[in-house]
């Protein structure tokens, strides 16, 4: 933790007489602490929501700019509800198919002007933009208009009533038009947007250097005033995690997110720190590009799961805070298949499927062959991630002993993801934030190849009917039901190898109060951080 003293000066004697507890002192009281430092171990690609890459860049951008409302965490009945954000508040037409919110009057950005209508319609139009190709997109397919009838409110026509309507029109940050509308935006995603000379969020940004780190510093224009309670929070990049966790044991920084479960009893051991767990949403898994030979037959991939002890990884990686995942949909999500299971280990079955693919060893040499060609192929990971990378190598282990050779390569995390949207991967190990709404076009629907995160090609006509039927089903227990049907296609089709679900352990300075702790993200709720409070999460 970074503590910031109070010198007195000697010329004014009566500053040097203190109280305490009735009788005299010669120091003052030394004040909380308002600068926070956490560890992260990838850079942003982009402070611009619409053309970021990642589950961090999003993070941060949750900071520097608004949303119209914001998301409740009681996801595990149904989709959630939202509380007011820069809309102070919102209503339905009669027949289900507009709705207009209404801004808050106090909300302005940080270089005074009003958080306006034309701020949200430029928004929208860069979130439903093909030339921007937000990975998004897919969320705003349902609106089809943005309407501005005064500055301060803002109507969003849909084509169709369905239960999402809420959550797809506040998904997405609100930019400041001054700033983006410079920029036609077809030119967005040529543009690295690393500065954000606006902010209306709690935090604005100071300082920027790339690749060691991102300094925020508290929005004294910020509508939610007297929040943030924090003056400056510092996001210090350290890709490699053991120095990660050197840093947080000898009070570097005051924050790691994701600490390893194998570092939990030297987290625990330090007096300063304390462990924080919240279930993730997210899952981990093995991309299969589909396009490739030996990924295109959903038998082969079923074979290479079923060659994959996920136990065991588990064990070794995740004791005690992890489980086999069975599909695309989180086990505490309110569309969850909960009838659906993981393939089980079986070396044999997969050896026997492998077989009845052509994939035999013909030469003797131990790797299994097909038309002349090796099953080989290269497995890839992100340097940001060392359990992924551990993961990696595991995997490899299993498959060599069936005959398969795969070979683990790590990329920086900006070259891992470009091999991903450029389709140019044999396979790679990933995670996913997901959701709360269940939705899974932008991973598997044949649409979201080029304008997505189906990196991996995978095309199935029958699971796209389903995912668009899903979508625009106006009463959420039909969905779920539709949902559970797309869920256990894509299980039986394997285009990822699904390995587990997890909770996940945050070290935190023990005199940091954390307000809540979301499973969405650990930072939804930085604005109402503090130092010295009672060091557990409050309501």
């Amino acid at each position: 933790m970074n503590r910031r003293s109070v010198l007195v000066g000697i010329g004014c004697a009566a500053a040097l007489l203190v109280v305490l507890g009735g009788g005299l002192g010669l120091r003052a009281p030394v004040p909380p602490p308002h600068r926070l430092v956490i560890g992260v171990r990838g850079d942003v690609t982009s402070l611009n929501v619409y053309t970021a890459a990642s589950a961090f860049d999003q993070e941060i951008a949750d900071l520097l700019y608004p949303r119209l409302a914001y998301e409740e965490d009681d996801f595990g009945q149904g989709p959630p509800t939202f509380r007011a954000g820069v809309a102070a508040s919102w209503d339905v037409s009669d027949d289900g198919t507009r709705l207009t919110f209404h801004l808050d009057p106090r909300a302005v950005w940080s270089d005074g002007r009003p958080i306006a209508a034309a701020d949200v319609a430029l928004s929208h139009r860069a979130a439903s933009s093909p030339d921007v190709a937000w990975a998004g997109i897919d969320v705003k397919e349902f609106v089809r208009a943005v309407d501005t009838p005064d500055a301060r409110t803002v109507t969003y026509a849909f084509s169709r009533k369905y239960p999402y309507e809420l959550m797809d029109a506040v998904e997405g940050n609100i930019l400041p038009a001054q700033v983006f509308d410079a920029t036609p935006l077809g030119e967005w995603p040529k543009r690295a947007f690393l500065e954000a000379p606006v902010a209306g969020g709690p935090f604005r940004l100071k300082r920027y250097e790339r690749g060691a780190l991102i300094e925020l510093e508290r929005n004294p224009a910020y509508f939610r005033a007297p929040l943030p309670r924090l003056d400056t929070v510092v996001f210090r990049v350290i890709p490699d995690e053991e120095t990660l966790l050197n840093e947080v044991v000898s009070g570097g920084i005051d924050v790691m997110e994701n600490v390893p479960p194998v570092a939990a009893a030297r987290i625990q051991a330090s007096p300063r720190l304390r462990l924080v767990r919240v279930p993730d949403l997210s899952y981990t898994f093995v991309c299969w590009n589909t396009t490739r030979p030996q990924f295109s037959d959903p038998e082969v991939r079923r074979a290479l799961t079923m060659a994959i002890d996920r136990e065991a990884i588990i064990e070794g990686l995740l004791p005690g805070i992890g489980r086999p995942a069975a599909g695309p949909v989180l086990s505490f999500m309110w569309a969850h298949d909960p009838d659906l299971v993981p393939l089980p280990y079986d070396p044999e079955a997969a050896r026997r499927l492998l077989a009845k693919a052509g994939w035999r060893d013909r030469d003797g040499d131990g790797v299994l062959d097909r038309d002349g060609r090796p099953f080989r192929f290269d497995l890839e990971t992100d340097q940001a991630s060392g359990q992924r990378s551990a993961v990696a190598r595991m995997i490899a282990a299993n498959l060599h002993r069936i005959g398969i050779e795969a070979v683990p390569r790590q990329f920086e995390s900006g070259t891992f993801v470009g091999r991903h949207e450029s389709h140019q991967f044999d396979a790679f190990v990933g995670s996913w934030r997901e959701s709360t709404k269940v939705d899974l076009k932008s991973n598997f629907h044949s649409a979201s190849r080029e304008a997505g995160y189906n990196y991996g090609g995978y095309s199935n006509p029958e699971l796209d009917r389903l995912i668009d039927r899903a979508r625009a089903e106006r009463e959420p227990r039909a969905a779920r039901s539709l949902w559970i049907e797309a869920q256990r296609l894509v299980a039986r089709d394997q285009p990822y190898t699904f390995l587990f679900e997890r909770d996940r352990l945050h070290a935190v300075d023990s005199n940091l109060k954390l307000a809540r702790v979301s499973p969405r993200s650990l930072y939804a709720g930085l604005e109402e951080w503090s130092f010295g409070g009672a060091g557990e999460p409050g309501p």
